[in-house]
């Protein structure tokens, strides 16, 4: 996968890049109406701006989101990930995040590349509430930073992955709680 032209590429040409990518679930269940729970989700930049090391999320056009998150390499280089996101809907029922390839060029700068993002919200309604199984799936190719393209590229793989397999369970744990606890003063102001 190569980063998508929604996003510019880094002033500096990199000619190696490590491929990652990861799928993370939870199923959350809330004391709360279904098209309460189905409206929350429904604000997709506010609920995504609740994922760990979001920088921001904001809405560029009609059901087109852009989502920056903000990671370090663990070897001093900081670095931002770029997803452009579109809105699919069947309304009550599913919410679905896919990537879209229209979003406009960046102004940020350092080490900034795309990912494609999808993400699934499906309700089922339950007796004691709702249940919204959530899914998110990431897939990136970073570039590798300076002094790093001197290391064997097996290696800078696998300290990809390990990193990414860590880096998923902090989303989806940080993800839920904030998911969780949000909901509750969200439903409280709106209720």
């Amino acid at each position: 996968m190569q980063p998508s032209r929604s996003a510019n590429p880094p002033l500096a040409t990199h000619e190696r890049y490590i491929d990652l990518g990861g799928q993370v679930s939870h199923i959350f269940h809330f004391g709360a109406p279904l098209d309460m729970a189905y409206e929350y989700f429904l604000d997709v930049p506010a609920v995504f701006r609740l994922l760990p090391d979001a920088l921001d999320c904001h809405v560029y056009g009609p059901e087109r989101y852009r989502l920056i998150v903000g990671a370090t390499d663990g070897y001093g280089h900081t670095m931002a990930a770029i997803f452009d996101l579109q809105l699919q809907l069947d309304p009550g029922r599913v919410i679905r995040i896919v990537p879209a390839h229209d979003g406009p060029r960046h102004t940020l700068s350092g080490l900034v590349f795309a990912g494609e993002l999808c993400a699934e919200a499906l309700f089922f309604p339950k007796p004691n509430g709702p249940m919204v199984e959530y899914t998110v799936e990431i897939e990136m190719s970073i570039p590798v930073p300076g002094a790093l393209r001197l290391m064997p590229m097996s290696f800078l793989q696998a300290l990809g992955e390990r990193s990414m397999e860590f880096k998923m369970t902090h989303i989806i744990n940080g993800f839920t709680r904030n998911i969780t606890r949000d909901f509750y003063l969200w439903a409280a102001r709106e209720g």
